[in-house]
């Protein structure tokens, strides 16, 4: 890719959901490509915390939310990052829409080794929204109704409790 011009890159960047080509880029980088953010991209940055376009764009006016610092998950933040993701999610819905004149917009947050395809760095997707036919699910089969999935949760009543008093007691203030 080093020997790509930058009009190229920029093409190669714009097209790879569709061609295809998406898998092949992000499994042969071997770094975290969230603590290497190139600055030509990031339009907006505060408290440590980025607004980044995406090079690999689900959609036209698709950004990401950012931690500069390498956080695996939403518990290891600050009160100032998280403070500041709520403040840039809340200004990518308005931005989107003056931008970009789309109305919706989803939030995506990639956490844990699982959910993530490139590494372990939290990060949030902005989406404009325009069509439902942004995302397929792969849906399964499932095996509890929401009734029974609804008492399954209600039944961890006493689990729901201890974490929200080992949440109050890690990480709020006294």
């Amino acid at each position: 890719m080093a020997d790509l011009s930058e009009a190229d890159k920029q093409i190669m960047y714009r097209d790879a959901r569709v061609s295809g080509k998406y898998d092949e880029i992000w499994q042969s980088v071997g770094k975290c490509v969230f603590c290497d953010l190139n600055d030509k991209y990031v339009f907006y940055e505060e408290n440590g915390v980025v607004m980044t376009v995406a090079l690999f764009a689900y959609i036209d006016g698709h950004f990401m939310i950012i931690p500069r610092r390498h956080v695996r998950s939403v518990k290891d933040l600050t009160p100032s990052e998280w403070e500041t993701m709520r403040k840039f999610m809340y200004i990518a819905k308005k931005l989107i829409r003056e931008t970009h004149g789309i109305k919706g917009m989803q939030i995506v947050q990639k956490d844990g080794a699982t959910a993530q395809s490139t590494v372990e760095h939290i990060h949030f997707h902005c989406v404009p929204f325009d069509q439902p036919d942004l995302n397929t699910w792969h849906y399964r089969q499932l095996d509890h109704t929401p009734a029974e999935n609804a008492a399954m949760y209600q039944d961890k009543h006493e689990k729901i409790a201890k974490l929200s008093q080992r949440f109050a007691k890690k990480y709020q203030d006294d």
